[in-house]
């Protein structure tokens, strides 16, 4: 008589597991910016990440400011520029045929249809304090993001898992 299944098993090669010890991953370090036309008095003050590919790993994106030498070890507080982390779910890679995983344009205006579910996302991570205390040290800033991998599948590229567009900072009064 066969061995009864259980309801839930992990189809072959879609176990989520956490990077290998010694995973190098591409770290992000932002050109210089100039924040001299921030006004002071701001009430918060967010970073946001437009165009974020999220079809690979899950990571976290530890967020660091006028710190280049970060590192997945650097302690999180402000002293070493931690402004903040932003979690991406990522799809793990592609698990279909040649082109399964393509995005094919922006949908059209009024079409019922879902979205394609692989279309670049747009994280904001609220960043005041760490804002007013760098834009107290100096007029400008450098962006250090360490991506730290928290599940992957052997379909996905490890190195360069941070993919964005777009970088910005927006204040509000």
């Amino acid at each position: 008589m066969p061995e009864p299944r259980s309801k839930k098993q992990p189809k072959a090669g879609r176990s989520a597991k956490s990077a290998p010890a010694g995973t190098r991953t591409k770290k992000y370090l932002s050109p210089q910016m100039d924040l001299s036309g921030i006004q002071a008095g701001f009430t918060r003050a967010d970073l946001e990440f437009e165009g974020l590919d999220h079809a690979g790993a899950s990571f976290e994106a530890r967020v660091f400011f006028n710190n280049p030498e970060a590192s997945e070890a650097t302690e999180k507080t402000l002293a070493q520029g931690y402004a903040g982390s932003f979690y991406l779910f990522g799809h793990g890679g592609c698990f279909g045929d040649f082109g399964h995983c393509e995005v094919h344009g922006l949908p059209r205006p009024y079409d019922p249809r879902p979205s394609n579910p692989l279309l670049p996302i747009k994280k904001t991570l609220i960043a005041t304090e760490a804002v007013r205390r760098a834009l107290a040290q100096s007029p400008n800033l450098r962006v250090t993001v360490i991506p730290v991998i928290t599940g992957m599948t052997e379909k996905c590229e490890l190195a360069d898992v941070l993919k964005f567009e777009r970088l910005s900072i927006v204040t509000y009064q």
